[in-house]
């Protein structure tokens, strides 16, 4: 008799966190098209964040929820036309991903991070481009030890060196190779699952054209 009552105890567990699963899964996905689908609208991405949040509060041991989360807040400051909100945006997008990084070591946590740093960059380029370019190299490098195939650390480098003069080692010229080198890794690359990061692609194929002229 307790056997039996084991073995449905189990079943049932079994099919709660199956239907969990799937629920969460289908959350993500349906959350995941609305971001892609945001492009340059700040308030686009200010709902998807909430909505990644409400599903990180019910799914505590996920970490892509925070890190999507932390995304849009970070697509919503690039594309803010206040820069006074760039600051406070960034600051949730940082706190999010330093919490996942206390439990996760990700190469595409890291790229989030250099993003973050280098939209930053935005608010006064000429007081912050050295800080905050420095500190997203540092995050990227981490994150091309973890993982060289990673298409979004030569996508961003290629960003940091098409807005970087080239007496400082920038210009379009080098930031054209690092463009390149993106596509043929964007070409390539395979998320480990569908939920897995995939950003970046359209971004640096207009890159790549911008730098070809």
């Amino acid at each position: 008799m307790k056997k039996i009552i084991l073995s449905l105890g189990l079943l049932v567990f079994a099919l709660t966190t199956n239907a969990q699963s799937d629920a969460y899964k289908a959350g993500m996905k349906g959350l995941i098209g609305r971001m892609e689908a945001a492009k340059n609208n700040p308030e686009a991405y200010q709902e998807t964040s909430n909505g990644f949040l409400r599903i990180a509060g019910a799914e505590k041991n996920e970490w892509l929820p925070n890190y999507y989360a932390a995304y849009c807040l970070t697509m919503q400051a690039m594309f803010s036309k206040d820069k006074e909100k760039i600051d406070p945006l960034l600051d949730q997008a940082d706190k999010l991903l330093s919490d996942i990084s206390i439990h996760v070591t990700s190469d595409e946590v890291m790229c989030l991070q250099a993003f973050s740093k280098s939209t930053r960059i935005g608010v006064d380029p000429m007081t912050r481009g050295m800080k905050y370019g420095m500190e997203s190299a540092k995050f990227l490098e981490q994150a091309k030890a973890l993982n060289v195939n990673n298409p979004r650390i030569y996508f961003l480098q290629g960003e940091a060196a098409f807005h970087t003069p080239e007496q400082y080692g920038g210009g379009k010229a080098k930031a054209l190779k690092l463009f390149q080198t993106a596509s043929e890794k964007y070409a390539s690359f395979k998320p480990t699952s569908d939920l897995m990061p995939n950003w970046g692609k359209d971004a640096n194929d207009m890159m790549l054209a911008e730098s070809n002229k």
